[in-house]
């Protein structure tokens, strides 16, 4: 986690300095005992709430492999909705702070000046004031937390350096999230590939008996009538199990013969 270095001259109360040390211990829990990255990146935005006084939305934005953003997590309906639009703009404070791997304090009227768009969008929500800090790994930017604030100038310094708490572990979860899902799209595929090998070696037994030739030749014969039909292997593998198993398949029995 990084370390805060906070400004010696900031307006940090007693108050606030044990919500502070609240905040910090619940954060502890939430990455021990959180059941999911989701959960983990929910609650980390709910912290972010009770911290930042000034906080009155917040969202997560995820870059996939191309750099396309999506909200992972957000804190109500119109948070989801002010960043598809911004996504839809193609740019605006999070998608910057993600892009340039920095933190951005904007208050409306510096907003305005660079993304009027945005900020028209943003104003319609009653939003007036944000704060985003890209999210990332060494050299991999992977998204950007985004705090929204119902007042004109509704961050400080203060607010920024806090910020700073959450972005190490709302980075992890990201990355846990992208490689469980890079994890589940692998064993589709290996679940596919065992499905296909099966009904493959179960064609080409059938091929065997059928041709009273070995496997080697069987599967010969089969990779050439993929070719002449100018279908997948298993497709065709299909075919042939389906025909007899005394389903009806489509077109003629294949001509497999060695």
């Amino acid at each position: 986690m990084a370390v805060v270095a906070l400004d010696k001259n900031s307006p940090l109360t007693s108050e606030r300095y044990e919500e502070l040390v609240e905040s910090l211990t619940a954060l502890a829990l939430t990455l021990t005992e959180d059941e999911s990255v989701r959960d983990t990146l929910h609650s980390i935005l709910a912290l972010a709430l009770r911290t930042i006084p000034g906080c009155h939305a917040a969202s997560v934005t995820v870059l996939d492999d191309k750099g396309q953003p999506g909200t992972a997590a957000g804190t109500d309906e119109a948070t989801y909705e002010l960043d598809r639009r911004q996504y839809l703009l193609h740019d605006g404070p999070c998608l910057d702070a993600a892009r340039h791997q920095q933190i951005n304090r904007w208050s409306e009227r510096e907003a305005e000046q660079r993304w009027p768009d945005f900020t028209r969008l943003a104003q319609e929500l009653g939003l007036r004031s944000y704060l985003a800090a890209g999210l990332g790994t060494p050299g991999r930017p992977v998204g950007a937390l985004n705090l929204s604030s119902h007042d004109v100038d509704g961050f400080d310094q203060l607010d920024e350096e806090l910020v700073s708490l959450f972005t190490a572990p709302a980075a992890a979860a990201i990355v846990v999230m992208s490689r469980y899902s890079e994890a589940r799209d692998l064993a589709a595929q290996l679940e596919q590939a065992l499905r296909s090998r099966a009904v493959i070696d179960h064609a080409i037994g059938i091929i065997m008996a059928e041709s009273h030739c070995d496997a080697t030749q069987a599967f010969a014969a089969l990779s050439r009538a993929s070719n002449n039909r100018n279908m997948k292997l298993r497709e065709l593998a299909t075919e042939i199990v389906t025909r007899v198993a005394g389903r009806r398949s489509p077109g003629p029995p294949p001509e497999v013969r060695s």
